[in-house]
């Protein structure tokens, strides 16, 4: 090889440097003011913290719950744990992703059937060495090795795609309670 021979003889140096696959947009955040209700439930989620408690949000879609997330996220995460948010389906991901990089930043992974290979091996990588502490993601998000977990969330708990169906078989909640 031509490049071999110049590195060789010191003519040419290889850097190799991590590119992460995904991009993440962080300029547009606007910190949206809690409604009332937003901030009671915030307040008792909040006093949960240090203990295994499980909470049903009710809230129809546009109500709020996605901004409640966030903010007991970023609470958990100054507490210097972390959290994981599952929601339903591929679909919903890209929108509460961008929302949550808007938020968060580079403090986010995602992790989804979706990604190729690469974004997957990607977005492992910075969850395994500690580099993020929010991973959101569908019900194999729950798998990852994200460590020092304070909260997790399952948006839209009820919906049927939480249980693996094809083997291996599992139930994300189940393993999120486990994990809890």
């Amino acid at each position: 090889d031509i490049i071999k021979k110049l590195v060789n003889e010191n003519i040419i140096k290889i850097n190799k440097v991590n590119k992460y696959r995904i991009n993440i947009d962080n300029n547009s955040f606007k910190k949206k003011e809690l409604t009332l209700e937003q901030k009671e439930t915030v307040d008792k989620v909040e006093e949960s913290f240090n203990k295994s408690e499980i909470f049903l949000l009710h809230g129809v879609t546009g109500s709020g719950k996605t901004e409640v997330y966030m903010e007991l996220i970023e609470k958990v995460v100054k507490t210097g744990k972390c959290a994981i948010l599952l929601v339903p389906e591929i679909s919903l991901t890209h929108q509460i992703v961008s929302r949550f990089y808007s938020r968060f930043g580079s403090d986010v992974a995602i992790f989804h059937s979706a990604l190729s290979d690469g974004e997957k091996y990607d977005e492992y990588q910075k969850i395994y060495k500690g580099e993020v502490r929010i991973v959101v993601g569908t019900r194999s998000a729950i798998f990852t090795p994200l460590q020092n977990i304070g909260l997790i969330i399952l948006d839209e708990e009820h919906s049927s795609t939480y249980k693996q169906e094809s083997t291996p078989k599992y139930n994300a909640i189940d393993i999120a309670k486990w994990r809890g």
